[in-house]
This record gives structure tokens, C-alpha cells and sequence, in this order.
């Protein structure tokens, strides 16, 4: 029998803001009730201000879905939609005092409510503003952008740790090869910014030495940009998020704005911040600092 906090208790048999919302102007519905959870979170967001005014929701699931959803739409109410957006999945379980670590994707799929509400907000479907990528686990429809995502937000070492997340590998389980792939890959890019992995100790090879030089690398200045991108009229707002952003990258990376042709933003991503999964999280990143700098605005690698 699993362990339930006296919150999630209570937010299962008083659920706060179970209802429906005529008048909701971002609606977004995530799950699937023949996977067993499904989730549409409404909210009335003001135009002007950005500020979530309301949130209901109604969810088909177990109690902790019931929970985690009616937790979600308290903690967003009054908040921008740029604030609520930083809310992770871990946040919504922190302020339930704690989730049975087998009912973490009833957090999950809350948050993916939220990105969908969103979406839907900006006139988008969710599945344009978030690519799953290819299915890993079939029994459920897990895609591996999916997967990675959860790997990489919570640290996650274990097949066992991403089912209970995400549902994947829950099913027959002929996926579990590739999900230990997958969490091995998203590991290499953790480890890369300094993200220890637990209880992983690498090989040493003994007997070998390598001999290394220094050399100092050659200086390049970034190429020229067209007429087109020189007098674009987003030229200015792109150049400001892309400083805003470098400034927050690991040590030896950068982000050069390569072209801008109509509203689409061209950039290309150096160092550690380009590779991997961490080149995904980065690009998604400026892409939605761009998005609340100008919403017509979209970016591309180049």
C-alpha cells in the first residue's frame, strides 16, 4: 500500500477547482484514459497582464492525478504564465509534501497540462510546441523527447525511475534495453555540466598515459550576417535574448545569431550548450525567451 501525505489526501477528497470553465481562454488536455490518466487543465489568462486568473481542471485517474491537478491550479492562480511556467513536476510533488515515487507522472502529467494550456493560448497544439520524438514504449506512447526530458529534470539513473515518471516501460516491457540507452545519453550531457551521476564509478585504465600539448585556438570572428538579417526589423530583439542567454551558459559556450529571415531566428549554439541533450534544452530555452520578447518570433539551428 502506498504512503499518501496528508495533502494529497486532502486534495483527492476535497479537490480544489474541479470543474469545468466556459469561459477559459487556454485549454490543455494531455493523457489518454485508455493508458489510465487524463488530465484538461482550463485556464482564463488576461490578455494584458498575462496573469492566470483562474484554473480548473477535470482529470480521469487515480487519486494522486486528482491531487496533483488540483495542487497544480492553486499554485498557478495568480501567477503570469511566464512565472507558472517555471513550475517543474518535482514542485507540484513538493507542495503535496511528497508523491509515492510510483505516482510521479501524475506530476508529470500536470505540468504537461500546463505546456499544453499554453500552447493552446499562443493558438498552438501541444504536439506543435513539444515534439515527442520517436515512440519508445508502445504500450503507452512514450516518445524519447519525452523520456530525456524527464532523465534529465530528475535525475533519473533508473528504467524503474523513468516508469514511474512517465509510464514508459510499464507495459511489456521490450522497451527496457533502449530506455537504459537513452538515460546513459542524457547522462553524458549531465555529466558534462558537472551533474554527478549517482553510484557511478567509471573503469580507470591503468598503464596509460597521454601526452598533451596546449594550443591555443585560432580567433574567429563570426561570419557576417546578410542585408536581410543586418536591417530585420526582430534584429535587435533577437541580439538582446541571445545575450541574456549566453550569459547563463556553462564556461566555453555561446549562441551567434547566424540569420533572421522573415520572424524565424537562425542561431548556432558552440560548446558544451550545443551538444546532445543539452544543445535540445538550450535551443527550447531561447526559444521561449524569444517567444516572450516577441510571440511571432520562432528559432532554428542554423
Amino acid at each position: 500500500m502506498w504512503d499518501y501525505s496528508d495533502k494529497v489526501k486532502d486534495h483527492f477528497l476535497h479537490p480544489r477547482n474541479a470543474r469545468v470553465m466556459p469561459d477559459a481562454n487556454a485549454v490543455g488536455d494531455v493523457g489518454s484514459i485508455i493508458c489510465g490518466d487524463a488530465l484538461r487543465l482550463m485556464l482564463k489568462i488576461n490578455p494584458v497582464t498575462n496573469v492566470i486568473e483562474d484554473a480548473s481542471f477535470q482529470t480521469y485517474g487515480c487519486g494522486s492525478a486528482i491531487a496533483s491537478s488540483s495542487a497544480l491550479t492553486e499554485m498557478i492562480k495568480g501567477k503570469t504564465v511566464e512565472e507558472a511556467q517555471k513550475i517543474t513536476n518535482q514542485d507540484i510533488a513538493d507542495y503535496l509534501d511528497g508523491l509515492p515515487a510510483e505516482k510521479m507522472h501524475c506530476s508529470v502529467m500536470g505540468r504537461e497540462a500546463l505546456d499544453a494550456a499554453v500552447a493552446n493560448y499562443h493558438g498552438k497544439s501541444y504536439e506543435q510546441s513539444h515534439d515527442d520524438g520517436e515512440i519508445v514504449c508502445h504500450c503507452f506512447g512514450v516518445g524519447i523527447n519525452k523520456i530525456k526530458k524527464a532523465v534529465w529534470e530528475n535525475h533519473l539513473t533508473t528504467v524503474e525511475e523513468v516508469t514511474n515518471y512517465t509510464k514508459a516501460g510499464g507495459g511489456c516491457q521490450s522497451c527496457h534495453m533502449r530506455i537504459e540507452e537513452i538515460i546513459d545519453e542524457v547522462w553524458v550531457d549531465l555529466e558534462k555540466c558537472g551533474v554527478p551521476r549517482p553510484g557511478y564509478v567509471p573503469t580507470p585504465l591503468e598503464g596509460i598515459k597521454i601526452a598533451t600539448t596546449t594550443v591555443k585556438a585560432a580567433s574567429s570572428a563570426p561570419a557576417a550576417l546578410d542585408s536581410a538579417t543586418a536591417e530585420s526589423p526582430y534584429r535587435a530583439a533577437a541580439e538582446k535574448v541571445i545575450k541574456e542567454v549566453s550569459a547563463g551558459l556553462p564556461q566555453g559556450s555561446s549562441i551567434e545569431l547566424s540569420g533572421i529571415k522573415g520572424t524565424e531566428v537562425a542561431v548556432s549554439i558552440k560548446g558544451a550548450a550545443g551538444e546532445g541533450m543539452m544543445g535540445e534544452m538550450t535551443l527550447t530555452f531561447l526559444g521561449k525567451k524569444l517567444q516572450e520578447e516577441n510571440s511571432a518570433l520562432t528559432v532554428r539551428r542554423a
